[in-house]
């Protein structure tokens, strides 16, 4: 059997346009490959025959793309556009503008890049070297800095325009593979030293959002139209279904496929007249959109053995117990940057042999509060046994629950001692209140934290506003019984 080479494909910020993405399908198909798998950043993955890959050379320069083989030495660009309109965002930051800082990127970076919405929880804020979370000021974004192999990591005092963020890519690039070992002291020197980046002064840093458990597959609601995942466990999506789901997004008039970070990929704006289409295409197809949420919530590269194994043996267990894991993230032999996770297993084998690991065990660690987006892990077993493993685990996602319950307890008691008082406004005549969390929307004082400025009435919201608190989405606002001009 001819040896296979690994091919990976960088769509950067996950954008593929269905056109792009047939193409590459079927050229995977051509050289051997008879399915695609999705990186955990946003990237395409095949394998082809060896002796094919000189042929597959000239053939891929007609496509434009970047791309690297076997020695996988660049990084695709994260970015979190695709839940624009999806989940609550930044008010400025539109799907334009990251397209428009994608495009200023003349190279693939060597390093790992995030640009990110503090304010949605689906896409990871910390997994690269230079993470650009975006800010309360228009068109400018704060700076995380992170090395973990010199345990340095922390919010750069400065705030950087969009359109200085690749040439700032490319000089940190620049600084960090000519001195391997650079501090972010070290790293700051060498900024200031040239006056070419506009910099602002930080007034404070983004608040790091708690996770919430993002839908990866099936349809979902999203104003007059419909967004779709479509997810595969195995992260094994065939040449076929990928064709079907191209021409169906053409027929569809759908532009864009995003690519997500968890093994799906998510089409918006479906119109209602093309749903039974898309259903009958995943009936075809024997797509699942119903998994267990044991099934989605792994943050690991399926194309590492060990960690599929340590990942099947867990939801055995998961399977039989029939526990809850919804709003948690297992992470399984994750990078050294790559740190979403609730829940990180780490294997320490005592000996490797063709690349497989013996006698191996297991190190657990665990974030604060089990929020996947805080940068910082803590230790809570280690060289646990394998037979040992998946009763640790389940400890731990009973605790995160017990700890989430008494949180909720607490905002219940604090809400029964501090009553809202509603006084009567004379310029507007209604207030509103979430239904989740019971906040109220008052159009006097807007909601400055979101970008809404005061005198912003309800109808006057954008669509995508979303509770400050729980995340509820405006039409999960009701108006507040007994305040208007009538009964004031």
């Amino acid at each position: 059997m001819p040896k296979q080479v690994s091919i990976q494909v960088y769509c950067n910020g996950g954008f593929v346009s269905p056109g792009e993405l047939r193409k590459i399908a079927m050229l995977a198909q051509q050289f051997g490959a008879n399915c695609l798998q999705l990186g955990i950043r946003q990237e395409i993955r095949f394998s082809i025959d060896k002796d094919q890959v000189e042929q597959f050379k000239v053939r891929m320069k007609l496509l434009s793309l970047q791309y690297s083989i076997s020695v996988h030495e660049s990084y695709n660009i994260i970015c979190s556009a695709l839940v624009k309109d999806i989940l609550k965002t930044k008010v400025w930051l539109t799907e334009g503008d990251y397209r428009d800082i994608l495009d200023s990127f003349d190279f693939q970076p060597r390093i790992a890049i995030n640009i990110v919405d503090p304010d949605q929880h689906a896409i990871p804020l910390f997994t690269g070297v230079l993470n650009f979370v975006a800010s309360s000021t228009e068109n400018y974004w704060n700076v995380y800095f992170s090395l973990p192999q010199q345990k340095e990591q922390g919010w750069m005092p400065i705030l950087i325009q969009s359109d200085k963020i690749a040439n700032f890519s490319m000089f940190i690039q620049t600084c960090i593979q000519a001195q391997d070992k650079i501090s972010l002291s070290e790293l700051m020197e060498e900024l200031y030293q040239l006056d070419t980046w506009n910099f602002k002064k930080v007034d404070s840093y983004p608040a790091i959002p708690d996770y919430h458990f993002f839908p990866v597959e099936g349809f979902h609601t999203n104003g007059n139209a419909q967004w779709l995942g479509i997810f595969n466990k195995s992260n094994e999506f065939s040449i076929a279904l990928i064709d079907a789901i191209c021409v169906e997004a053409l027929e569809s008039n759908i532009g864009t496929i995003y690519i997500t970070p968890w093994d799906s990929f998510l089409l918006k704006n479906i119109a209602p007249t093309r749903i039974l289409f898309w259903e009958n295409l995943l009936g075809l197809y024997n797509v699942n959109t119903g998994h267990a949420a044991h099934e989605l919530n792994w943050n690991m590269n399926e194309w590492n053995e060990n960690s599929n194994e340590v990942r099947t043996y867990v939801n055995d267990y998961f399977r039989v117990k029939d526990e809850r894991t919804e709003g948690l993230i297992i992470g399984v032999n994750n990078e050294a940057n790559d740190n979403f996770y609730s829940i990180k297993i780490v294997e320490e084998p005592l000996f490797s042999l063709f690349g497989r690991n013996y006698f191996s065990v297991y190190h657990i660690r665990y974030k604060e509060n089990f929020n996947p987006n805080n940068p910082v892990d803590k230790s809570f077993m280690d060289y646990v046994k394998k037979k040992n493993l998946p009763e640790f685990i389940c400890y731990l996602t009973r605790e995160f629950y017990r700890k989430k319950n008494a949180q909720s307890e607490k905002v219940e008691v604090k809400q029964k001692a501090t009553p809202s008082v509603i006084k009567r406004k004379e310029s507007f005549e209604f207030v509103y209140q979430c239904t989740s969390c019971l906040t109220l929307y008052d159009p006097e004082f807007g909601d400055p934290d979101e970008g809404i400025v005061a005198g912003t009435s309800y109808d006057e919201l954008p669509e995508n506003y979303c509770c400050s608190i729980c995340s509820n989405p405006k039409k999960g606002f009701k108006l507040f019984l007994g305040f208007d001009k009538e009964h004031a």
